[in-house]
């Protein structure tokens, strides 16, 4: 007399080749557990990307324009300190990470959480930061074609 398989037995028979077929799908054929050099390298982008955030004219000589840093998302300014050179600083200051105001004629920055000042080039001045940071503010990789300010 052949013995019955019970109900139970068959859904945990089931259950586990469901299981099984599940992690050999998941699983890539050389039995490694990461992507492969093939799949790393198709997925790898071939150079930088950049966002146009301004034209020369949008900065004349010696002003501050004020923006939104695409890579962070946080607020940043962009300066025309000379003709043609171009610099960008984040807005987060470098003690308690509030967002610093730049003074409108571009002669530097103010943070209103402990009242540190930066000079034009982001560095700390030393008067007013108690000693509360030594560290400049951090600057924005900038790419210039033609008339387009790009941050990479």
């Amino acid at each position: 007399m052949a013995k019955q398989i019970g109900r139970r037995q068959i859904l945990t028979a089931g259950a586990a080749g469901v299981a099984i077929a599940g992690l050999a799908a998941c699983s890539n054929s050389t039995g490694a557990s990461g992507p492969t050099e093939e799949e790393l390298a198709s997925s790898t982008p071939t150079g930088p990307t950049s966002k146009v955030v301004a034209t020369a004219a949008d900065v004349p000589v010696g002003t501050v324009l004020k923006f939104t840093d695409p890579n962070s998302g946080m607020p940043a300014y962009l300066m025309q300190p000379a003709a043609g050179t171009f610099i960008a600083y984040s807005s987060k200051c470098t003690h308690q990470g509030c967002i610093v105001e730049a003074n409108p004629d571009a002669s530097g920055f103010a943070c209103a959480c402990h009242g540190a000042k930066y000079d034009s080039v982001g560095v700390p001045d030393e008067s007013t930061s108690k000693n509360l940071t030594a560290t400049p503010l951090a600057k924005i990789a900038l790419t210039v074609a033609g008339d387009q300010i790009s941050v990479a």
